[in-house]
């Protein structure tokens, strides 16, 4: 088989150190925007633009911006659960260093939400020479969709499967009359990877177009296996969501379902330019 046309015959030092430029100018964007996330946050409370920006040389008051954006998605909630008056939560530090480790994992992944697009760029740009045009096609036809998905499955994450993670929770100790405190740590680490395995799970329909683009995949056959694949992502989406309850374990899962039949439902589209992929008679 011919090689790629823009396949450019190189050492392998060569591609080494094409790959450590592009790291390097990655880490280097990356570590600006983590640095962004320690900035103070902007107070909003007073309405005007220039308060806003000036907020911290005014009061003095130095809350990180990552942890601040983070404290958005999550005050809302525990307002609303400690307004009923029979519950009550505190997050506390637990560990000296717990309240650094909080702020520094939500500006990492803060940071990296930020920086994932030109992550993919650079990534994109390293590979595109070794693929063959129908493989190039394939990847950019849904590379941004890819994107788009990935953010809606962190905010699908962040505002359905965590907050009701952490109600039921919070739900099962008050009926057990337990103290509702929480490690600080934990919440948002908690918070980062329910984000983040949410947005794998939503790139589900991505892989099944490009396999199906590239004539990789039969959607009639991968249906004829439905059962025993909802019982593998069951498992897989168990292993990696962080709880024991399995509320998010399920709460993960009902995307994938819909997500993966969505797929199957394109990729019977696309399969029909693939003379080797046809249905099944009868």
């Amino acid at each position: 088989m011919d090689k790629p046309p823009r396949d450019k015959e190189m050492p392998l030092w060569e591609h080494l150190a094409e790959l450590g430029q592009r790291l390097k100018r990655v880490i280097i964007v990356f570590v600006i925007v983590f640095f962004i996330m320690w900035m103070p946050a902007p107070d909003l409370s007073s309405g005007n633009l220039l308060s806003i920006l000036t907020s911290f040389f005014v009061t003095g008051e130095y809350n990180p911006f990552a942890y601040w954006l983070f404290m958005q998605t999550l005050h809302p909630m525990l307002q609303d659960l400690n307004k009923t008056g029979r519950i009550t939560i505190a997050i506390i530090p637990s560990d000296v260093f717990n309240p650094l480790a909080a702020v520094m994992y939500a500006s990492l992944y803060l940071a990296f939400l930020v920086v994932f697009p030109y992550i993919v760029y650079e990534i994109w740009l390293y590979v595109q020479p070794a693929l063959y045009p129908h493989e190039e096609r394939a990847v950019k036809k849904y590379l941004w969709v890819a994107l788009l998905l990935f953010y809606a499955g962190n905010l699908f994450g962040i505002y359905v499967i965590y907050p009701a993670l952490f109600r039921f929770v919070v739900g099962l100790g008050n009926i057990l009359r337990l103290q509702q405190i929480f490690n600080i740590a934990s919440v948002v680490g908690t918070w980062i990877s329910v984000a983040f395995w949410t947005g794998v799970v939503f790139q589900t329909p991505i892989v099944v177009a490009i396999l199906s683009e590239l004539c990789l995949l039969n959607p009639w056959s991968v249906a004829s296996y439905r059962p025993l694949i909802y019982a593998v992502a069951l498992i897989l989406i168990a292993v990696v969501t962080p709880d024991v309850t399995l509320v998010s374990t399920f709460l993960t899962f009902i995307p994938f379902a819909v997500l993966f039949e969505v797929g199957l439902v394109w990729s019977r589209r696309i399969v029909r330019k693939c003379p080797d992929v046809k249905p099944p008679r009868g």
